[in-house]
């Protein structure tokens, strides 16, 4: 085989070999613009040079923000909202099912901001949690910090090159800026965890302690009924101390003052009965 054919050769075979490797790469804006709803972040991909470092990827996995969700960081400083989103492309694969494989418990994921360097504390990965059967939270995995954001669903699954992941809110590392905390449930998602029982022993000693209304009408009836100083019988003389004073013996004057004891209304009847037998007596003798 001449030179000629050789060189022909290492051509045909680095043709396919460029071919192969851009039918692979990555390209993250055509990929989105099927998806009108996450707009926003594929504009903001681009405003902030991250569109070029995930197409130069073989192996992306993107935790993406709707339209209504990447308001909350769209208006922040171009430099703090790069960081941010950084911190939402990880350096893997992860669908749905590889997500389910990972059982109960959390995983820590690399992401892009880790390729600058700067990643301290923890800053530049996040922490999936898978917290039940279909329910997986992230979050930053600085220590404390929440884990705000949760899985909403797949968008883009193409093993084992791209995965973009619906996700409910921005993941703010505490160096990025201030966090965005998870919006509260819509009313009727779930319902309220049901009150703790009462023990019996508890339960009877609230049934007996009087309520504050009751309490404040019973002082207020100690108010009213409870007697003045002035009106308070005087102590016996057996609550005080040492011997009493003699008592005054009556003088005759006040023997003879005194008033007699009024007649009973028994004893006037008898008497008049008697003075009325004797003047008939007297009548009859006359006579």
């Amino acid at each position: 085989m001449g030179v000629s054919a050789t060189a022909y050769l290492l051509s045909v075979a680095a043709f396919f070999l460029a071919l192969s490797t851009t039918s692979a790469a990555l390209n993250i804006t055509k990929s989105l613009s099927d998806y009108p709803e996450y707009s926003s972040l594929s504009s903001l991909l681009k405003e902030t040079k991250l569109t070029e470092a995930i197409n130069h990827r073989q192996t992306i996995t993107i935790l993406a923000l709707d339209n209504d969700a990447i308001q909350s960081i769209s208006s922040r400083p171009r430099d703090e909202l790069r960081e941010i989103l950084m911190n939402h492309i990880i350096l893997d694969y992860f669908d749905r099912e590889k997500i389910q494989k990972l059982g109960k418990r959390s995983a820590i994921l690399t992401t892009l901001y880790q390729t600058t360097g700067l990643g301290t504390n923890q800053n530049g990965f996040v922490n999936l949690t898978r917290i039940a059967p279909g329910e997986v939270v992230f979050g930053s995995a600085t220590k404390g910090a929440p884990l705000v954001a949760k899985l909403l669903g797949s968008v883009i699954s193409q093993p084992f090159n791209l995965s973009v992941l619906h996700i409910s809110t921005p993941i703010v590392a505490p160096s990025f800026g201030d966090p965005i905390l998870a919006p509260p449930p819509p009313p009727g998602s779930k319902p309220p965890a049901p009150a703790p029982k009462k023990s019996k022993s508890s339960s009877s000693s609230s049934a007996s302690a009087p309520s504050p209304d009751e309490e404040e009408e019973a002082q207020d009836d100690e108010d009213t009924e409870s007697p003045s100083p002035a009106d308070a019988p005087a102590p016996s003389p057996k609550s005080t101390k040492g011997k009493s004073p003699p008592k005054p013996k009556a003088s005759d004057d006040d023997v003879e003052d005194s008033e007699a004891p009024a007649p009973s209304a028994s004893s006037r009847l008898v008497c008049y009965w008697s003075w009325l037998g004797v003047a008939a007596l007297i009548g009859l003798v006359a006579f």
